[in-house]
């Protein structure tokens, strides 16, 4: 890992070194010697003739080698390079390499056998034919390097070269590597440094030692080091005229704006040239040789500058700017204060505008209160007026607001009736389904039970079964014993008798008795043989019996097992049954009050429904009312007034107030039917008057006349009587005939409204 980033280091420097001189040949300036840290050492140390790779591959290649005698051989071939580090408290298989991050101590334990962990060549070849492109490309190199070097002709009488056939780890690794490399610069690279700022995992905090050693292992230091060795400032041509053009003549400045509009860049180049000869003339150093060395370049686009001229420049233009700041702050002051002044004066003259208008506005005050207290006198007179006509309503507000309470509360009596019986229903329909439910499982775990029950007694059963086969099974071999005794003891009771008279028989020969008992024993030997056999035969039978039994005791236990499995199978059934009739219930609840707010909405629109309808009617009436006495009015001053220029003008005003009256918020067009003139009997007691006087009182006659109009408005909406004086019921024919003419289309329609609500 090390030495791929220090070969990486090194194409990171090379690459910052050749960016700086491509720079500078783009910007045409001479590149002089620039000296930068470079880690060519390090991999001439790792990768030369006499290097830690040749040195460790020959280590491989010798029978006895091991890893003290390479880093032994190491120091020794290697002792006038600074890059390696001997230390006399290392052990030896330990060695070091400054490396350009740092001293690493290196311990060499297994480098010898890492080394040499190969991949044989058959399992190259192997893995070479394979079909899957990925393992057919990352071995295909490798078997062209190995093919290419089995393939070496062998010098007869010489032994093969065995290991060195094959390429060790590390010289896989450094070929590997040079492909990388030899690809990274075809390429344009990009280089991303990834800074640690403190050790504690925090936010906002910056360790500033452990931040600059990353820095400088990191190699930016280097690089920076490398940009900034000849010219450490650096600026544009429009930046450096744009922030010094301060320092020179005024005509730079101007010259250089209208430069920068044409886009002359080799003008600009020569005033830049031009300003900072002047500027930078001080600064001028004179070499060894005579030459005269300036202290900055320009280039075709930028400025460089060496040590301190920038520096210079940037305090020349804190002075320069210090002494415009110095007049621009003599002239805002100036500005500042001769607005101020001009603040002054317009505030005094809008403070004595103020003191005017002041005064003026006390005078007219005092009018305003004097016309104010003259128009409350009048305005009092029709103000009492129109508190008595309220007092009436009030009153009559009363009278309604409890008859309509009394008639909603004998409503909700009877609505919370029906609602409780509506709750009983509801409750019994919901509760004898889930009775039901219940019922039926408890019949069927009673079945499981009495099947379990069923169950074991078949396995008790068989149990006894076996146990008596069992028992007859050796009863029967008693019974065998039995026999073969009695046949034994039958042959033993006739001999006694034969042996009497029998002479005793000469040594070695055979009696007949002896031979009676031969023939027995031999007898008595094969029955005992079919015994045996007939034994043997029902011993196997009960074996076969048992291992029936056996088999159905498991096939029973194993049905008990199911039974127990569907037993809690069933009971989990139930249990989440019984979850989903909790959450049914909870609905259940959540619907019941959903029902009782809209039994609520209902009540409240019911009672509003009443109220608009009743209100309706009493809107009938009061018009009805209204243009009957309106056409008593008519008709009485048709009867008795004989200025037929003021009947005209009453009947006009009469259409006018009767148009206004119906052209309302709530105006309903109710047509009554032409009528006959009214009797001769006087309709309103009102003294005549001159014509002249009617003609000088038409604004006050016309005021009276709309406050009567209100007033019988009133009168009607509470069931007065106006100023008629019919009966009540030539006024009830009337009404009964205007609704009849009318053809009642909104009292339909509302009626129909409340039908159709009632319903719901």
């Amino acid at each position: 890992i090390n030495y791929a980033n220090e070969k990486l280091q090194q194409k990171f420097t090379l690459d910052i070194f050749r960016s700086v001189q491509e720079e500078y040949e783009f910007e045409g300036i001479a590149l002089g010697e620039v000296t930068f840290a470079d880690n060519v050492e390090v991999l001439n140390l790792v990768e030369g003739r006499m290097g830690l790779i040749s040195v460790l591959n020959e280590e491989c290649v010798r029978p006895r080698g091991n890893d003290s005698s390479f880093v032994s051989k190491v120091n020794t071939m290697n002792k006038d390079s600074e890059c390696l580090v001997r230390d006399k408290f290392y052990r030896d298989y330990e060695f070091g390499i400054n490396h350009y991050a740092g001293l690493v101590t290196y311990n060499a334990t297994g480098f010898v056998s890492k080394n040499q962990d190969t991949l044989p060549l058959d399992l190259s070849e192997c893995a070479k034919k394979c079909t899957n492109d990925l393992i057919y490309s990352t071995f295909q190199n490798y078997g062209a390097e190995v093919a290419s070097k089995s393939s070496k002709p062998k010098k007869p009488g010489r032994r093969g070269s065995g290991s060195l056939v094959r390429a060790t780890l590390w010289t896989k690794f450094r070929q590997q590597l040079g492909t990388l490399m030899a690809n990274i610069a075809e390429t344009k690279t990009r280089y991303i440094r990834c800074i640690k700022p403190n050790t504690y995992k925090k936010p906002l905090m910056m360790q500033q030692g452990m931040t600059i050693e990353q820095l400088r292992c990191a190699g930016v230091v280097g690089a920076i080091t490398i940009s900034r060795s000849m010219f450490p400032n650096r600026l544009e041509h429009d930046i450096t005229l744009d922030r010094f053009s301060c320092l020179g003549n005024s005509a730079y400045s101007a010259t250089n704006e209208e430069k920068k509009q044409d886009d002359a860049r080799n003008t600009c180049r020569a005033d830049v040239e031009k300003l900072l000869f002047k500027l930078l003339k001080s600064m001028e150093t004179v070499g060894d040789d005579g030459t005269v060395k300036q202290a900055y370049v320009t280039g075709k686009t930028r400025v460089y500058f060496r040590a301190g001229a920038l520096e210079y420049l940037e305090a020349q233009r804190l002075l320069a700017l210090g002494d415009n700041a110095v007049t621009l702050q003599r002239m805002v002051r100036g500005y500042l204060q001769r607005r101020f002044y001009l603040l002054w004066k317009r505030s005094a003259i809008k403070l004595q505008a103020r003191t005017r208008c002041w005064m003026c506005r006390i005078r007219y005050k005092a009018i305003r209160f004097a016309c104010i207290e003259l128009q409350s006198w009048v305005r009092q007179g029709f103000a009492k007026d129109a508190l008595m006509e309220r007092r009436r309503c009030a009153k009559a507000t009363m009278i309604q607001t409890h008859w309509r309470m009394m008639v909603a509360m004998v409503y909700r009596y009877n609505c919370i009736q029906a609602t409780i019986r509506i709750q009983a229903i509801m409750r019994g329909a919901r509760q004898r389904p889930i009775y039901r439910e219940e019922l039926k499982e408890w019949k069927e775990a009673s079945l499981l039970e009495n099947q379990v029950k069923m169950l074991q007694r078949r396995l008790e059963e068989a149990e006894t079964r076996r146990i008596e086969a069992e028992k007859k099974a050796e009863g029967t071999v008693t019974e065998t014993v039995v026999v073969y005794k009695e046949a034994e003891a039958k042959p033993g009771a006739a001999a006694p008798a034969a042996a009497a008279p029998a002479p005793a028989p000469a040594e070695g020969v055979l009696t007949a008795q002896q031979k009676t008992l031969m023939d027995e024993s031999g007898k008595m030997l094969e029955y005992l043989r079919k015994e045996v056999f007939k034994l043997r035969s029902q011993n196997s039978q009960i074996r076969t019996d048992f291992d029936l039994l056996k088999e159905n005791n498991q096939r029973l236990m194993d049905a008990n097992a199911s039974a127990g499995a569907s037993f809690a199978a069933l009971n989990q059934h139930a249990k989440q049954i019984s979850r989903t009739n909790a959450k049914l219930m909870a609905e259940i609840n959540q619907y019941k009050q959903q029902v009782s707010k809209l039994s609520l909405t209902q009540i409240e629109l019911k009672e509003e429904l009443k109220m608009k309808q009743a209100t309706y009617i009493a809107e009938v009436h009061s018009r009805l009312q209204y243009q009957k006495t309106m056409n008593q009015i008519v008709d009485t001053i048709q009867a008795r007034c004989r200025d037929e220029r003021l009947v005209d003008d009453i009947i006009t005003m009469s259409d006018d107030c009767e148009s206004d009256y119906m052209s309302g918020p709530s105006g309903i067009s109710v047509t009554t039917p032409s009528r006959p003139p009214p009797p001769s009997r006087p309709m309103m007691s009102a003294p005549q008057a001159p014509s002249s006087a009617m003609s000088r009182n038409s604004s006050s006659g016309t005021r009276g006349s709309v406050s009567m109009g209100m007033s019988s408005r009133i009168l009607s909406f509470f069931g007065g009587g106006g100023y008629a004086d019919e009966d009540d019921e030539d006024e009830e024919s009337v009404q009964n005939k205007n609704l009849t003419s009318m053809n009642k289309p909104g009292l339909s329609g509302l009626q129909t409204f409340t039908g159709h609500f009632s319903e719901v």
